[in-house]
């Protein structure tokens, strides 16, 4: 792997190593590296792209009991959706433990993290860019994941977040409840450009 530019990427990656499963690790380092390779072209910087690709999933090894206590403690809001699915809580958790745990301040790498599951309406390039990123890095080898790099190679990131947009809202649709910023967030990157 070629070594992102942030300052903190290594201690990060060990971080990461001793947390996440060798999967989910490999997918943040692939996350980070796709990022990375895209952020200056979309105005983004690389600095904030690979800390918010490799912190992304921090919290993804916990199991549902873990994420709901950690929420709690933290005084993460928990919604009805997030009470019946906690995973999607992950974000959230996630980027309250880079801010207390990890030290980690810019605020815009923390809002990635948060959202990174559920997107939000006016959020930022950085956000956008990994909600596309951990849908479609290169391990990701589902064929939705590559036409979303396809489109992203023809037609440009704001196409690539839509299609990724409303291929994930498919997804989840078949589910009892969806996350109120999912569906706003969807209204939001069908509006305009997929960034504020």
């Amino acid at each position: 792997m070629t070594n992102p530019p942030t300052e903190r990427a290594e201690e990060f990656k060990s971080i990461l190593r001793d947390r996440l499963s060798n999967g989910t690790y490999e997918h943040s380092i692939s996350v980070a590296q796709f990022m990375c390779s895209l952020a200056e072209k979309i105005g983004v910087s690389p600095d904030d792209a690979v800390a918010a690709g490799l912190l992304h999933d921090i919290c993804k090894a916990a199991n549902h009991d873990e994420i709901i206590r950690i929420a709690e403690e933290y005084e993460i809001d928990i919604n009805p959706v997030q009470r019946v699915a906690p995973g999607i809580l992950h974000g959230a958790v996630g980027a309250e433990i880079c801010r207390r745990e990890l030290g980690v301040e810019n605020e815009d790498v923390l809002d990635a993290i948060r959202w990174h599951t559920t997107g939000k309406a006016n959020w930022s390039k950085l956000g956008a860019l990994l909600y596309l990123a951990d849908f479609a890095e290169p391990l990701r080898t589902h064929p939705e994941a590559e036409e979303a790099r396809r489109i992203l190679d023809e037609k440009g990131f704001d196409k690539a977040v839509r299609y990724v947009v409303e291929k994930k809202f498919k997804y989840i649709s078949r589910l009892d409840n969806i996350h109120p910023a999912t569906e706003s967030f969807r209204h939001w990157v069908a509006a305009g450009p997929a960034d504020a």
